[in-house]
């Protein structure tokens, strides 16, 4: 696919490519080894094939349903314009929501992962088998993926450790972990103590862990007192309340009390409950 993207949509990459120059260090920060051409000749080929899928299922769909000519035109045009520039959309705006995910991912396991690597320089092993090890670790996630590629660089391309580490710095989305990088690098470089430093990076990483679950923890005391007052009080005393007037054969909106309880009850509440669910979902932080 990547080879017939880029032959057939390489030039319109070509002339685009300098609007969309943004997406060279998101690409590199989301871990997609893509040059920023093959990745926008992928999106235009992506969006053609939609365009192309759509307008034939919707051209048979509209002649199975025997619309008019002018519909079945309008139909097959414009509803897959709006679905391929929906996708190209989504495709250049994914490797900012990778790197998102990979920056949330490596600020939760962050804490834990300077700590093991304390634990591991107090036995006075070399920085590069520090990383190793850590890279061998799949539990701290995106992290053991910024160690790989330390040990890569090292491993594979000959570059002394200092370096290695300050170029995976670059690349990082997460500050803090480039932050304590460079400060590895930094106290490699100077002749520093590389476990006092690990061990007060540990410290401070752990505090302001311990700091973000409290703050966290208050914040869905603060979610339980308005579900309790909003999604469980009011939705009672509205049914009382609806349950009063259907005594006196009142109407709301044009309905019947009894039709705009069942709304309330079967469709209303639930909605609303799931969409109070979600925005806990997606504000809470990685822990």
């Amino acid at each position: 696919m990547k080879t017939i993207a880029i032959r057939a949509f390489g030039w319109l990459a070509d002339r685009t490519e300098k609007h969309f120059s943004y997406l060279k260090e998101a690409l590199l920060k989301a871990g997609i080894n893509m040059l920023l051409r093959t990745y926008l000749s992928i999106a235009y080929f992506t969006s053609f094939l939609v365009f192309l899928a759509s307008s034939i299922f919707i051209y048979s769909i509209t002649t199975t349903f025997e619309f008019s000519l002018f519909e079945k035109i309008l139909y097959s045009f414009i509803v897959p314009i709006i679905l391929s520039l929906v996708s190209f959309g989504l495709i250049i705006i994914y490797p900012s929501i990778k790197v998102e995910s990979r920056r949330r991912n490596i600020e939760t396991n962050l804490p834990f992962a300077i700590t093991h690597m304390s634990a591991t320089a107090l036995s006075g092993v070399p920085p590069s088998t520090m990383f190793r090890l850590l890279a061998n670790f799949k539990e701290y996630g995106e992290i053991s993926v910024e160690a790989e590629k330390i040990v890569k660089e090292i491993d594979v391309f000959g570059i002394d450790v200092t370096t290695a580490i300050r170029d995976v710095a670059k690349r990082t989305p997460s500050p803090n972990l480039r932050e304590f990088l460079e400060g590895i690098a930094t106290t490699i470089d100077t002749g520093g103590n590389l476990y006092a430093y690990l061990s007060q990076q540990a410290e401070k990483a752990m505090f302001e862990y311990k700091i973000r679950r409290e703050k966290y923890l208050q914040t869905l005391s603060t979610y339980a007192d308005f579900y309790t007052a909003v999604l469980i009080a009011a939705p009672l005393f509205l049914v009382a309340i609806l349950s009063v007037m259907s005594m006196i054969e009142g109407k709301l909106w044009g309905m019947n009390i009894q039709d705009v309880m069942r709304l309330g009850i079967f469709i209303g509440i639930p909605i609303v409950n799931i969409l109070f669910l979600a925005f806990v979902h997606f504000t809470q932080p990685e822990m």
